[in-house]
């Protein structure tokens, strides 16, 4: 006698319902009131004008030592101030474009014969 196979039934799957979406809640609870803050007027500060810088008078010997250098420049490179010293505007120039001095950079230009 031949061997019967049992076949299983198919079993139907379960499809996720779609549950209702439930409405959020309202918050019952508040927020406590804020700390009462002392009232303080701000004035606006007056504005002023900042006092010029005072002249000073240099003797043209302190400031240009060298007779044969009355070409004189002071630049601020990296933290330091240098003071140099030329015997030609050209020259002058020349130093300012080779270290690509900007005006920012350049403190005082001058002419000892001015």
């Amino acid at each position: 006698m031949p061997k019967q196979t049992v076949k299983k039934k198919p079993v139907a799957t379960k499809k996720p319902t779609a549950k209702p979406k439930a409405k959020p809640k309202a918050k019952t609870t508040t927020k406590p009131a804020p700390k009462p803050r002392a009232k303080t007027k701000t004035t606006p500060k007056p504005k002023t004008k900042p006092a010029p810088a005072p002249v000073v008078v240099v003797d043209k010997e302190v400031e240009f030592p060298y007779d044969m250098f009355p070409w004189k420049l002071v630049h601020k490179e990296r933290n330091e101030k240098r003071t140099c010293y030329f015997q030609c505007e050209e020259h002058r120039k020349k130093h300012i474009v080779r270290y690509n001095l900007n005006k920012k950079d350049i403190i005082f230009m001058g002419y000892k014969y001015d």
